[in-house]
């Protein structure tokens, strides 16, 4: 183990998680309201998304949504609603996002996660997340990997403010020399580079196939 680093932080979604696909979210999330859809309609949704996220106003919106539990719904409703959700589909939509089952580990997170705990990290989770995270990582066995979690919903901050990142330390009882923060959006992530913590951006991959987290394990010579 390198003796530099004493801590991980992750981003939770993206990073360790991934959520179900688009098509897979608005399909379950009709169902819960016991509405069926058809492939046409379905289509239609899933090419609205793209457009609605990126009209200004919820580019603007999503600013501050995971400030608070109240502003993310305002700015998922409004998203929603510009890709052409009626309000009973939009609503059902939000309300299925922090479900157990619309949530899930990437393939390596699991072995990564105990690596780095049997090499002695620290691991923390710093997200922009409205609702609680600990009953995802208990749900697959991951909570005992563990030590903090900084959710933006609770303090009232979002990425890239160097607030949230200062609390994940304070939270793990480290400093910016000793962590590493691991994440997949430089615009959000990328601000604890900012703070002097050493950040690792990761590319993008597909839903269920290997995150790529093995890096994590050959930077801090843990592999």
């Amino acid at each position: 183990m390198s003796s530099a680093f004493r801590a991980v932080l992750f981003d939770w979604r993206g990073t360790l998680f991934h959520d179900e696909d688009e098509a897979d979210w608005i399909r379950a999330s009709a169902a819960s309201i016991g509405r069926s859809m058809t492939s046409s309609d379905m289509t239609a949704l899933v090419e609205g998304l793209g457009p609605a996220a990126k009209h200004p106003e919820v580019v603007a919106a999503h600013q501050t949504a995971d400030c608070s539990a109240d502003l993310h719904r305002a700015a998922v409703l409004l998203e929603l609603r510009l890709a052409g959700f009626d309000d009973q589909l939009a609503q059902a939509c939000h309300d299925r996002d922090g479900h157990l089952g619309a949530s899930m580990p990437y393939p390596d997170t699991t072995a990564v996660l105990k690596r780095l705990k049997v090499c002695g990290m620290r691991i923390g989770i710093v997200s922009d997340i409205h609702y609680q995270l600990a009953p995802h990582l208990d749900h697959y066995d991951l909570g005992q990997f563990v030590d903090s979690y900084t959710l933006s919903f609770e303090h009232g901050v979002q990425k890239p403010d160097p607030r949230l990142f200062q609390i994940a330390l304070d939270q793990l009882g480290v400093t910016t020399a000793e962590t590493l923060m691991v994440g997949d959006r430089a615009n959000r992530d990328g601000g604890a580079a900012a703070v002097g913590i050493t950040t690792l951006i990761l590319p993008p991959v597909k839903n269920y196939t290997a995150r790529g987290l093995d890096v994590v394990l050959r930077l801090l010579q843990c592999a």
